[in-house]
C-alpha cells in the first residue's frame, strides 16, 4: 500500500513537471528571432551568429548560436530563441564552398565580427550587416621566410 502511494505520487509530480514546462523543448523564457546577415551588401552563404547575454550590461542567459544559411537566420531552428535585452553577437561568415573534410562550410569571408545590440523582450526580426572593408589578414605562406 505504502509502495502504491509513493509510486502514484512519483507519477502524479512527474506529470506536474511535465506540464509545467521543466521537460519541454521549449524555453518560455526566451523570444524568436530571424533576420539577415550582409557582408557589405552581399548575403553571407554560410555561418553561424551567436547571440550573448552581456553580463557587463546586467543580463545574463544561455547563449544561443544560429547557422547563417544564404543570409538569413531563424531560431526556429534552434528550438529556443534568446533572452531579450543586452547582448553581444558575434558573427562568423564563410563563402560556402566547401572542399570536403578540411572546410565543410568554406573559407572565412572575414574575421569574425563583433558588435552589441539590446533585443526586446518579444520576437523580433533583426539585420546584421558586416562592414565591407572587414578582410581576412595576408597569410604568409610557411615556405616564406628570411634565409
Amino acid at each position: 500500500m505504502c509502495t502504491q502511494r509513493l509510486f502514484l505520487a512519483l507519477n502524479l509530480l512527474a506529470l506536474a513537471a511535465i506540464t509545467s514546462g521543466c521537460f519541454s523543448g521549449g524555453d518560455s523564457s526566451t523570444f524568436a528571432i530571424s533576420g539577415t546577415v550582409k557582408f557589405g551588401e552581399e548575403p553571407v552563404p554560410d555561418g553561424s551568429i551567436t547571440l550573448i547575454p552581456d553580463t557587463r550590461q546586467g543580463n545574463s542567459g544561455a547563449a544561443l548560436s544560429l547557422d547563417i544559411i544564404n543570409g538569413e537566420f531563424d531560431s526556429a531552428s534552434a528550438g529556443r530563441g534568446h533572452v531579450g535585452g543586452p547582448h553581444l553577437v558575434r558573427v562568423v561568415g564563410l563563402d560556402g564552398k566547401g572542399d570536403g573534410d578540411l572546410f565543410p562550410h568554406g573559407q572565412m569571408l572575414f574575421p569574425d565580427y563583433e558588435t552589441t545590440i539590446d533585443l526586446p523582450k518579444k520576437a523580433t526580426t533583426q539585420d546584421f550587416v558586416v562592414p565591407a572593408d572587414l578582410k581576412m589578414p595576408k597569410r604568409r605562406s610557411a615556405f616564406q621566410g628570411g634565409d
